[in-house]
């Protein structure tokens, strides 16, 4: 069993094509989990929180969006580079009308309610920080779900991973931000990512991404692949197949056929094609398929649950969440432990947990197992060992007229929070109200072996 130690909980990012952050990581500038973490209160471009959903009122009101000058960031402090004005980006080429592919890549998921892509307004100042007066007031492009209430429909919100969407660009010309927000249901937040396009006219047209991919005979070893040829201003030199996010193999442009050998029995796999040119142009992916080998005939256990994590903690609470199992079999539900005792079993479509009646400041170790409709449970989760706060007062709860100073830490909420300005509080200014403003949420604290 994996551990998960000092890991602040992580969410989502746009992978393809690369953001801004995706970029940063990739140059070393930030840590794999930092991309997914650039997250603020949802309903962009509205300011304030405690905003109900219009179309969803079931789900969590919002916390308060980021602030002009932190959009690319979404107040992230790791991150507050990204919102340095300037045309000194990485673009991606493209022109009016491309219909791109935007994927999503998730390290813990949340009922996804909608995803909004909005586009600065033409005459826009790259010379400027991004604020809410840079963007097109509503999205050219939403995807969302409307299935409520969503603890009823779990299965329903639970967004594949990736997840992709194929967008169309608008008329635009020269250098110009897209906005990618992936708004949560069962929380106030949303994550955002901001991703740089150069738009032209001229030049040769990258290659269209590999059409109907499909598999053909599956073993209990093997896939075979079949998809449509790509096609573009140069010739096709080769296609790329990828596995589960990894580089697989490279055929040449001939090839429109691939047996994947050597693979686990009864084990899902994912896969996209892209295609390149003989100019070294590459197309964006193809849809992604997720294909199951065969069973060799012997039952098999439920997959793990998938990254177990903490949502929060208190002096005397822990709100814990993971990602579904898999299995041959349905899955019946799912069973958590503290420090290795089983305190909960909870339904099938309920991936969290708030394990309450805890003792302060004292450490907690959990994990999580499924079991399937033969009774079978699946190996354990990571381990998660997690800490609850004090309630000696070194984290007081905050007030109205308290004068606060950088750095002073107060509970309020259920939840821990660090001064970022001195201030002297008052009924409108509480953290919730004034998140990366006033106050910072404090990550949850994992103890180091």
């Amino acid at each position: 069993m994996a551990n998960f130690r000092n890991q602040q909980v992580r969410h989502g990012h746009v992978f393809s094509p690369e953001s801004r952050a995706t970029f940063a990581y990739l140059d070393g500038k930030l840590g794999y989990y930092d991309t997914n973490s650039l997250e603020a209160g949802k309903f962009f471009p509205a300011t304030a929180g405690g905003l109900t959903d219009q179309a969803v009122p079931t789900d969590i009101p919002n916390a308060p969006p980021p602030a002009d000058g932190q959009i690319a960031s979404a107040g992230f402090p790791s991150a507050l580079f990204l919102d340095e004005p300037g045309t000194h980006w990485a673009k991606h080429a493209v022109r009016p009308g491309d219909a791109i592919r935007f994927s999503w890549d998730y390290s813990a998921r949340h009922a996804a309610r909608r995803y909004n892509y909005f586009i600065t307004k033409p005459g826009w100042n790259p010379g400027d920080r991004l604020s809410r007066e840079q963007f097109e007031a509503e999205p050219f492009h939403k995807v969302e779900s409307l299935l409520q209430p969503y603890w009823e429909h779990e299965d329903g919100l639970w967004p594949p991973s990736p997840t992709t969407h194929e967008v169309v660009l608008p008329e635009r010309d020269g250098y110009h931000v897209v906005l990618a927000v992936w708004e949560v249901a069962n929380t106030g937040n949303a994550f955002y990512q901001v991703v740089d396009f150069e738009f032209g006219t001229g030049g040769s047209q990258r290659p269209t991404p590999p059409r109907e991919l499909q598999a053909g005979e599956v073993t209990t070893s093997s896939i075979e692949l079949n998809w449509k040829p790509s096609s573009g201003d140069l010739p096709i030199d080769s296609y790329s197949i990828y596995r589960d996010d990894q580089l697989l193999v490279k055929v040449n442009a001939a090839t429109t056929r691939y047996v994947d050998r050597s693979l686990d029995p009864d084990n899902e796999y994912k896969y996209y094609v892209r295609a390149t040119d003989v100019d070294g142009g590459q197309s964006e992916r193809s849809a992604t398929i997720t294909v199951r080998t065969l069973g060799n005939g012997e039952p098999t256990q439920p997959k793990p649950p998938q990254n177990l994590h903490s949502m929060g903690e208190t002096a005397d609470s822990v709100s814990l969440m993971w990602g579904k199992s898999t299995g041959s079999y349905p899955i019946t539900a799912y069973r958590v432990y503290r420090n290795g005792i089983q305190i909960d079993e909870t339904g099938p479509s309920r991936t969290e947990f708030v394990d309450t009646g805890l003792a302060a400041n004292t450490e907690y170790r959990y994990f999580a197992a499924a079991v399937d409709t033969r009774d079978w449970l699946s190996l354990p989760s990571n381990v998660l060992i997690v800490r609850t706060t004090d309630e000696s007062g070194a984290r007081p709860a905050w007030a109205v007229g308290v004068a606060y100073a950088v750095g002073d830490e107060v509970s309020y909420q259920g939840k821990a929070y660090r001064c970022l300005q001195p201030h002297t509080s008052n009924a409108a200014w509480t953290p919730v109200d004034t998140i990366n403003v006033l106050w910072a949420e404090v990550a949850a604290r994992y103890r180091v072996a």
